[in-house]
């Protein structure tokens, strides 16, 4: 519980330092005073065009709607005693800052590597769902915790990994690969699958075979009866 709620509460002050980093472009605006905003309406006095102010108004509404919760977000903040949002949001906002500078920064590096990671998870998915309907259509009584043990889901993340492996090798080293890619990846794909399935399915068979068959029923050697009142017991003869 208080790992839980330590890792909560830093969850909510890094979600609450990057929305105020977000609302406020410096300290001054922070610290400032704009909570009254005006709106300039111009009225067309000689009756002139009204498709160009309906339009005006129809963007403006829209660009309201669009900034509806910043700007509710940002009065409330500056509704706040001086004193509190000096002590309390401009360290919140100082962290907000520092995060999205360093998440800007880093964006460029980490986004080719995130988009390999959600490609080998996509892949991964697939690879699960196929072994999962594969190995259900071979064995319909066998539970999927057993269906997706250790050493199926083992295969399946060595499966996943050297497809995309390949795949990246692929790219660097063969000048084509963009026209086979979806053929490369299909074969390649199937190769992954049936190296799980296959020792899966084998593994299974052999333990239903090698599995100690249950024995019939043993023949009673006695029969008891009642009346109600009394009890007859008849022996049966071995034949």
């Amino acid at each position: 519980m208080k790992k839980t709620a330590a890792l909560s509460a830093v969850a909510l002050l890094a979600a609450a330092s990057v929305t105020t980093g977000s609302l406020f472009s410096t300290p001054a605006a922070l610290l400032g005073d704009d909570t009254v905003s005006g709106y300039t309406v111009s009225v067309d006095l000689d009756g002139g065009d009204d498709d160009g102010a309906g339009a005006e108004q129809d963007e403006n509404d829209e660009t309201k709607r669009r900034g509806g919760v910043r700007s509710i977000l940002r009065a409330r903040i500056l509704r706040l005693p001086l004193y509190v949002r000096l002590l309390v949001v401009l360290p919140l906002w100082t962290l907000g800052s520092l995060l999205i500078a360093a998440f800007g920064a880093l964006w460029p590096l980490l986004s080719p590597v995130l988009g390999k990671i959600a490609g080998w998870a996509l892949l991964l998915g697939l690879l699960v769902g196929a072994f999962l309907l594969a190995a259900k259509a071979a064995f319909p009584d066998l539970p999927v915790k057993k269906i997706l043990n250790r050493r199926s889901l083992v295969a399946l993340l060595l499966g996943a990994s050297a497809l995309t492996a390949a795949d990246a090798v692929f790219v660097a080293v063969w000048e084509d690969y963009e026209q086979a890619k979806n053929l490369v990846l299909a074969v390649g794909f199937l190769a992954a699958l049936s190296c799980a399935a296959v020792p899966f399915a084998l593994r299974e068979q052999k333990r239903r075979l090698s599995a100690p068959k249950p024995e019939p029923p043993k023949k009673p050697d006695k029969l008891v009866f009642t009346d109600g009142a009394r009890s007859y017991t008849v022996r049966i003869p071995d034949v």
